[in-house]
């Protein structure tokens, strides 16, 4: 099966809605999101096992969310430069942090995922919307 060319130049010339390609990249958003969720229902697991005060649970959150900030400077790069391997990568670097969160032997280890995963959701948030334009046509 050959792999389909998204770029601008080959939807100015068929304008076509690609549906594989937009349901492809809808589900690969939906699995992230998925994944990236999993950090409240896991809270209560992970406060008991690490001792946490409520005070560094809640704070979890804002590791997860802090990398937001970076959305439009990545977005920026993304229409200069063709970054659509972030939009095929961040899922599963995402879902492969958020489920190892249990696996976090302290604080520092598990804050540090959760940036890191923070900035996955980011690297996946700012170009995924500009390629299903691209390939949605004419019928955005």
């Amino acid at each position: 099966m050959a792999v389909q060319d998204i770029s601008v130049g080959s939807l100015e010339k068929n304008g076509k809605f690609n549906t594989g390609q937009v349901l492809t990249i809808s589900g690969g958003h939906f699995i992230h999101d998925v994944y990236s969720s999993f950090l409240a229902p896991l809270l209560p697991l992970l406060i008991e096992k690490m001792s946490l005060t409520l005070t560094l649970a809640g704070s979890l959150t804002a590791f997860l969310q802090i990398p937001a900030a970076l959305t439009p400077l990545i977005g920026h790069f993304a229409d200069k430069y063709n970054l659509r391997f972030l939009v095929i990568l961040a899922p599963a670097l995402t879902a492969t942090l958020m489920s190892g969160l249990g696996f976090a032997p302290n604080y520092v280890v598990l804050a540090i995922i959760l940036l890191i995963a923070g900035l996955s959701v980011a690297f996946f948030h700012a170009p995924a919307p500009a390629m299903v334009g691209q390939v949605s046509g004419k019928r955005i």
